[in-house]
This record gives C-alpha cells, sequence and structure tokens, in this order.
C-alpha cells in the first residue's frame, strides 16, 4: 500500500491540533511552512502516518506542550462559533470560552458555524486522535431538523448509507421524531465525519437542514449545559473515553 492509499491527510492533522481552521492550515502548507520528515511538503492531499511521521511547522515540531496534568471539557457550542483555536476571519471561536484555562486546548473533530451542540476539548493528544481516527468508529449523535417531510423509505435509504463526492458514506441510525409537510425533526447517529456529512446527506434527498445540534459523543451527553456553557468531564467519564479507544482495558465483569 502507497503513502497516498493510507494515512490521514495532512491537513486534517493540522486542524485536528488546533493550529488554524481548514481553510489556514491548507494555506500554510501551500506556503512552506510545514516540515514531514524535514522534506518541506506543499500537497494538501499529501498522507502522513502518525506517529511514525515527523512534522514541524515553521521549524516547530508538532506537539503538545508538556503538562502536568490532562484537561478534559465539555462545551456545548453556540451557533456562528468557529470550531478553531485562531481563525482571524472568526468573528468568535471555541478558544473564547477557554481564556482562563491555562493548558493549551483544542477541539476534538469539528462542528460547522452553524451547527451547535457537544464539543470536547483536551490538551490529550494520543486521545484526539483516536476519537476522531475512522478505526474507531466513535458514535455521535444529532438531533436534526430538516425542510419538507422526510419518509421513511428515505430514512432507511439514507440509513444504508448514499453516495456523496468523497465517498459513500457508512450506514447510520435515523429515527423520525416529529414530521409534517414543511418540515422533519429527526436523530441520527453516524460513526464517521466527513465534512458537512449530514448537511450533505440529506440534500441528497432535496431535504436542506435548518438546525443541526449535537447531542452526544461516544459516552458523552451534553445533557442540561446551556449555549457557551463549559464543565469539566469526571473520572469516570475520561475513562470511558480511554476503554472505547482501547488507552485503557475495560474492567473484566464477574459472572
Amino acid at each position: 500500500m502507497t503513502r497516498e492509499e493510507k494515512g490521514t491527510r495532512l491537513q486534517v492533522v493540522l486542524a485536528r491540533y488546533g493550529l488554524a481552521s481548514r481553510r489556514g492550515v491548507v494555506s500554510m502548507i501551500e506556503q512552506g511552512k510545514v516540515r514531514v520528515n524535514g522534506v518541506v511538503v506543499r500537497e494538501k492531499g499529501f498522507r502522513v502516518d502518525l506517529p511514525k511521521d515527523k512534522i514541524d511547522v515553521e521549524g516547530q515540531a508538532l506537539a503538545l506542550p508538556e503538562s502536568s496534568e490532562k484537561r478534559y471539557f465539555l462545551l456545548n457550542k453556540p451557533k456562528g462559533v468557529m470550531t478553531t483555536m485562531q481563525d482571524p476571519h472568526a468573528e468568535k471561536t471555541v478558544a473564547d470560552f477557554f481564556h482562563d484555562i491555562p493548558e493549551r486546548l483544542f477541539p476534538v473533530g469539528r462542528l460547522d458555524r452553524d451547527t451547535t451542540g457537544l464539543l470536547l476539548m483536551t490538551n490529550d493528544g494520543e486521545l484526539t486522535f483516536r476519537l476522531t481516527h475512522p478505526k474507531y468508529g466513535v458514535p455521535k449523535t444529532y438531533r436534526v431538523k430538516v425542510e419538507g417531510l422526510v419518509t421513511e423509505a428515505e430514512a432507511k435509504r439514507l440509513e444504508k448509507g448514499v453516495h456523496l463526492e468523497d465517498g459513500k458514506t457508512a450506514p447510520c441510525r435515523i429515527q423520525i421524531d416529529e414530521k409534517s409537510q414543511r418540515d422533519t425533526q429527526l436523530t441520527i447517529t453516524i460513526h464517521e465525519g466527513k465534512k458537512r456529512q449530514i448537511r450533505r446527506v440529506f440534500q441528497t434527498m432535496g431535504h436542506w437542514v435548518t438546525e443541526l445540534e449535537r447531542l452526544s459523543y461516544g459516552p458523552l451527553r451534553l445533557g442540561a449545559l446551556r449555549y457557551g456553557e463549559r464543565r469539566e468531564l469526571g473520572p469516570g467519564e475520561v475513562r470511558a473515553l480511554m476503554e472505547m479507544t482501547g488507552l485503557m482495558k475495560a474492567p473484566k465483569r464477574s459472572r
């Protein structure tokens, strides 16, 4: 298998580490600011294999600053906030909700500007990489409101996967909660994270998403947090994430 067929795209890795927005990291790559194993890479589709490949940006190794403590926060992201730690073009980013935290946090995965809900923030690089890697298939559940009436037949077709420009989506689970000729509210659980996936999936059936909120991420639940509020995860929640991604073995249950 060649490099082009394996690994993760370089811009995806850089965005995961919160260096900039996806648009920003692509610009950094095209400007020759990124090296992989000592060689300047200007191809935005270049794939890397962590932790084997060594990446540096503007002469600095891609590594989180050492911290005596790993921190894990759950944020209810409001609409209009960009999921990046820095973006000169954004009015507000998720970093604005963590100015008082000394550790350098970054988002786990992304929610687009108009999507609200559960966003995990941490300085644990290994956990972040595993949670966002397709191999681990971490389930994510969303509340979706779309224009028009979504039929049971349409929902079943979407559950089986649909073809998008970047490939066919994996099977998902869809539940119709409320429906009318005007709009439909659904709950959908997916196990992957293609860009704007849910919005694009419903568009294939002629339904435009008007509201999208993430309710859960793996074992984490949004709960009663209001928009813009955050809370630090408890030890049990962190352990559940570790067990889900294989960083910690689940205790054996006695029979």
